[in-house]
């Protein structure tokens, strides 16, 4: 089976998280999961609404709101596949916008007991539940990546594209540049100041090569330590951070 966490605003500030579970007729799964669960997210929102789905595909090199993390319990990774022994899989997804939060809830919902051809597999969506999440109160909190973290640098019209690793210099620089781009674009440059005193502190990190649309690139597992205001600390906690952040990267959890 496979659980899908959404993360959302309730009313009066409560902060929620949406579990859906899968069941998973095969034991194993393509090493390229996050295309799978991608396709999955557009087949149950195109069903759910078209107008829903043009928003979230079809609207654009917009920055989604949203970013998803998998987790799989004792997999062994071969050379083109995972092996899940427990045929389940932990599929957490957090999003900053409520609006896209209740719809991507509610199109799970009406999809419950559906089943989802994959390839050589078979997904059902069983059930989904709400859980409480955490709350940021300070300015400095520590948080651990839940997803690899993708660090890319581009040059020219994006001919060239590198990905970058949090253990050298200039990767830490770019990690906290393209932070602040991602921050301006959501909040604007009133709040020019604030992004400015942003700080990133790295304090471990592990270098992993990931398949993303049958490329694999460099990511980072890692826990760091950010100084910020905090309701910028609260916007990446929900939308994630680093790049191609909607197509399985970046998700973030508090220590």
């Amino acid at each position: 089976m496979i659980v899908l966490n959404i993360r959302y605003n309730g009313k009066g500030g409560e902060r929620m998280r949406i579990s859906a579970v899968f069941s998973l007729e095969q034991n194993s799964i393509d090493k390229d999961k996050n295309r799978i669960f991608i396709s999955i997210l557009k087949n149950i929102l195109e069903s759910y609404d078209v107008n829903v789905y043009k928003k979230f595909f079809e609207s654009g090199p917009v920055r989604k709101s949203y970013c998803f993390a998998l987790y799989m319990k004792d997999a062994e990774f071969t050379r083109d596949k995972i092996i899940i022994p427990y045929k389940k899989i932990v599929l957490k997804l957090s999003t900053a916008d409520l609006e896209d939060a209740i719809h991507i809830y509610n199109a799970f919902l009406q999809n419950i007991r559906r089943t989802f051809k994959i390839r050589e597999n078979e997904l059902k969506l069983d059930k989904i539940s709400i859980e409480r999440e955490k709350k940021i109160y300070d300015d400095n909190v520590i948080f651990i990546s839940l997803s690899p973290i993708l660090i890319r640098e581009h040059e020219g019209d994006n001919k060239k594209t590198w990905y970058h690793t949090l253990n050298d210099e200039k990767g830490r620089m770019l990690f906290l540049n393209n932070l602040k781009i991602q921050l301006l674009e959501e909040f604007g440059r009133d709040r020019i100041l604030d992004i400015e005193e942003v700080k990133v502190n790295v304090l471990s990190n592990k270098n992993v090569k990931v398949k993303n649309y049958s490329i694999e690139v460099a990511g980072n597992l890692c826990t760091f330590e950010m100084h910020a205001k905090s309701y910028i600390l609260e916007h990446v906690y929900k939308a994630g951070i680093g790049s191609q952040k909607s197509t399985g990267f970046g998700m973030l959890d508090l220590l």
